[in-house]
């Protein structure tokens, strides 16, 4: 439940993020995104491998907060994903799902991607891949930072463009 455990944490935490900028946007139009947001671990499992001595499989799910740094717009988040970490190479990469609820109840999905950059901090790439009622038809990306706070919490920064779908 060491380092692992807090890059699981980092990566949903980072695509705990959410839609930032969604609600300000015009119908068709691409606007840009930055958010940041805290996420914690509610479950944590590791698999080893077996092919090298701390070579593991790591399955997340976090949930979390995020703020909207452009609009002030406040959203929960769920994360799910899987970390790939082995110490003799020592790359850890990282992937899985977020989902953002805003104040109505109307949902985004996302997928990311990433990898360790230094302890504690991965970095990576996201785009959307779903989204629910004001949120149908959703698209857009961007690129996200994670900082591990402790083995259970992450702080994240995300950043990009969001089309908002047309309605």
């Amino acid at each position: 439940m060491s380092w692992s455990k807090i890059f699981a944490v980092t990566a949903v935490v980072m695509f705990v993020f959410g839609i930032a900028t969604i609600d300000c946007a015009v119908a068709g139009e691409k606007v840009k995104m930055k958010a940041h947001g805290s996420a914690y671990n509610v479950k944590w499992e590791k698999i080893d491998v077996g092919d090298e001595a701390g070579h593991m499989i790591g399955i997340y799910e976090n949930k979390g907060i995020s703020f909207d740094e452009i609009t002030g717009g406040r959203m929960v988040d769920r994360g799910m994903g899987m970390m790939d970490i082995n110490p003799k190479t020592g790359l850890v990469t990282i992937r899985g799902y977020g989902v953002t609820t805003d104040k109505d109840g109307d949902k985004t999905v996302r997928k990311y991607e990433g990898k360790a950059v230094g302890k504690g901090h991965s970095e990576g790439v996201w785009t959307f891949v779903k989204g629910t009622g004001k949120h149908e038809g959703i698209k857009g990306g961007g690129t996200f930072s994670s900082y591990s706070l402790s083995p259970e919490q992450s702080y994240w920064e995300a950043e990009g463009e969001v089309e908002r779908p047309t309605q």
